[in-house]
This record gives structure tokens, sequence and C-alpha cells, in this order.
């Protein structure tokens, strides 16, 4: 999931497999609450059609899923991130660790494991029932993550310049290279390529917007 999770976050081409068409299609539109408050800026399929697989050599970032990986499908994926659901496996390049990675993973376990123990003890209810406790692990799992990320940013206005024009308006620009000096050098490759994503750039205009507003 963190693997998914920094790929999103990262803008990567990130191709799901699964022959369930309903768990295909929830595993995708699954990846868009993991990474809020920041929103997906790229292209999003639940399910890719078998006549639209060249869509998998289009050079810009996506989420898809696509329902049986062969050999045409596997011929395009030497550089996405592949998760074959079918297996509980992916297949990744090399992806910079998460900032703060094993105390995320730490925050993230004991919510796992109720969730990965109620799927265990339920596998004969449909996988869209949700027991109570699954609902309140997921809730758990995603408020982790939600603060994970609001952390990454919450220095963000030291780091930040703000002008006042001759008309009174304020323009204000984040120091990219002095927010991502001020992480300890062991997370600066990760926090490098996120700054340089474009979901990044649209939630820093818009947390630089309501500073201007202070």
């Amino acid at each position: 999931v963190l693997t998914i999770f920094a790929a999103a976050l990262l803008e990567k081409q990130i191709v799901v497999v699964c022959s369930n068409l309903g768990i295909l299609s929830a595993i995708v539109l699954s990846i868009v609450p993991l990474i809020r408050p920041y929103q997906w800026q790229s292209l999003l399929m639940p399910v890719l059609p078998d006549d639209m697989l060249d869509f998998l050599d289009a050079p810009v970032p996506y989420i898809v899923g696509v329902k049986n990986k062969t050999s045409e499908v596997q011929s395009k994926l030497a550089n996405v991130i592949l998760v074959d659901a079918n297996k509980n496996q992916i297949k990744t390049s090399t992806i910079p660790q998460l900032p703060q990675h094993r105390e995320l993973f730490a925050c993230l376990s004991p919510y796992h494991a109720k969730l990965v123990g109620e799927s265990y003890l339920g596998r004969k209810r449909p996988v869209h029932e949700c027991t109570d406790v699954q609902i309140e692990a997921a809730k758990g799992f995603l408020a982790v993550l939600r603060s994970y990320l609001d952390s990454l940013c919450s220095n963000m206005r030291s780091h930040t310049i703000t002008n006042v024009q001759s008309n009174n308006d304020k323009v204000s620009l984040l120091l990219k290279e002095s927010f991502i000096d001020s992480f300890p050098s062991r997370d600066r490759p990760f926090m490098k390529l996120f700054v340089d994503t474009q979901l990044f750039t649209v939630h820093t205009d818009l947390v630089l917007s309501f500073i201007q507003k202070e």
C-alpha cells in the first residue's frame, strides 16, 4: 500500500491487474482518497478496455486497471508500477523511500492488521460489504495518511516569501530548494521529486493563496 501511495504522490504510471472487474475498479479508485488533501491531476481509468491498450504507451502519469496481463500488456509494462491483485504482488521501478517511512509504517500497522484480520474472517462475505470494524479501521488508516501528508508541508510558511505588488495584490512564492533542505538528508530524494509534481504544485498554490489572505 505504501508503495502505491508513494508512486501516486510522485505521479508515476500505475497499472493494476485483476480478473475481477469489481475489485479492479475498487482498487484503482481507492488510490484517490489515499493521497488527500492532494488531488490526482492526471489520467484515471478504473478499467481499460482491451481495444485501448495502446493507451499504456502514453508519456503521462496515469492510474489504470487492466483485467488480464496478456503478452501485449506485458510488453508495455517496462517502466510502470505493476500491481498484480491476483497474486497480491507489486513490481516497481526504483522509488525513493517516503520521508519518515518507518514511523508511518508503525502508525498504519495496527489499522492494517484489523483490516486483514476482518477480511480473513469474512471470506464468504462480498468484498464491498464492510464490517463496522473494517470501516473504523479504514477511517483510522486514512486519518494517519492525511496527518502524515499535512506534516510534510507543516513548515511551508517559513519557506515562503510574499511580495506586495503596486496594486496591493500579494504574491507568494515557495522557495523549493530551501523547503527541500529543511528535511533530513535521507528524505530529500523523495521530496525533490515530490515538489516537481503537478499535484504538489496545485495543492501548494491553494495553500499559498490562504497565506496571502492572512
